[in-house]
């Protein structure tokens, strides 16, 4: 088994977003995923600086939507881009709510994604599901699920079934991880410390509409529906000292759950064996990094593996979606 690993990147700045591309299709990872929020850099722009930057390494969007863009720009970028590119997609989430606008229904996502595939034929596409609903409908209208469930292995399983369930061939699985390796053990606790805000992003992301089938203890369930309710997305996936930050600082157990739920943190040799177990439950991993230091933690997450344990660049044929 080799792993498909890409690294998931919010747009700063289109000169770091070409070094990076450029970094880790020399590096051997396999793909890069470009976000979609109105705090950072337009999509389709980043995805062509990342194109551009390389040859081979395969782009995706992680994730875009069908409210803040409409589906004809995002039929234009597959026909341009052809398949180099994989769109991501969901409901909306941040990118949405930032503007005080509503996600786009299921029906509306599944159609939005047909369109897509009736312009661009030959382009994957991905849904982000929170929740067996969402998985269900890339059982039928997309190529593969975003499982919005860390690490979890009975909430991945969840959801890979609700798509699998719906699906006339097996749709690829993806897990969605931050993650941060450390050099030394000695730096393990203050990267945890920077990683909790975007492990409490990834949880509201999760647990944000309903928590039900989602294999979270029931000691937690009050105390994350009444917080996530009153969540600020300005600070959405930001790192460090956030209001995001200090949501649970009364409810250590809880910050430590999210935190092994959502984020892999660790020395080289525990971030090794965490994604390699990992990627016995799916068929691709997106690993969010810290982004203000995210070339050279990019370095070292190429450094976890040889070449020959990486999944090959190239296209990601629709073909091959479920195989592995």
């Amino acid at each position: 088994m080799r792993l498909r690993l890409c690294v998931n990147w919010l747009p700063l700045d289109r000169d770091l977003t070409r070094s990076l591309a450029s970094r880790i299709e020399r590096r051997g990872l396999w793909g890069l995923g470009i976000g979609d929020s109105p705090n950072y850099g337009e999509l389709y722009a980043a995805c062509a600086d990342a194109a551009s930057a390389t040859d081979a390494l395969t782009v995706l969007t992680s994730v875009t939507n069908p409210v803040t863009r409409h589906v004809s720009v995002h039929a234009s970028a597959a026909r341009t881009f052809g398949e180099r590119l994989v769109i991501g997609m969901g409901r909306g989430d941040s990118a949405v709510r930032t503007f005080g606008l509503a996600p786009a229904s299921l029906d509306g996502l599944e159609q939005a994604l047909r369109e897509i595939r009736d312009a661009s034929p030959a382009t994957a596409l991905l849904v982000a599901a929170g929740g067996p609903k969402a998985a269900a409908a890339a059982g039928r209208a997309a190529d593969g699920v975003i499982c919005g469930a860390g690490r979890d292995p009975v909430a991945l399983r969840t959801l890979a079934g609700a798509a699998a369930a719906q699906a006339e061939h097996r749709p690829a699985a993806w897990a969605s991880v931050r993650l941060a390796v450390a050099e030394t053990p000695g730096q393990v606790a203050e990267l945890r410390r920077r990683m909790l805000p975007r492990a409490i992003s990834a949880a509201r992301f999760n647990f944000g509409r309903s928590l039900a089938g989602k294999n979270v203890p029931d000691a937690f369930h009050g105390v994350l529906a009444e917080r996530f309710a009153s969540y600020d997305f300005a600070w959405h996936g930001r790192s460090g000292a956030t209001p995001t930050a200090g949501m649970f600082t009364d409810r250590p157990d809880i910050e430590e759950y999210l935190l092994d739920r959502f984020a892999v943190v660790g020395t080289p040799e525990h971030c090794r064996e965490r994604l390699v177990e990992l990627h016995r439950e799916v068929d691709g991993i997106f690993l969010s990094l810290l982004f203000e230091d995210v070339l050279h933690q990019a370095d070292l997450v190429a450094g976890l593996f040889g070449t020959d344990e990486l999944e090959p660049q190239g296209p990601w044929a629709r073909s091959e979606a479920g195989a592995r």
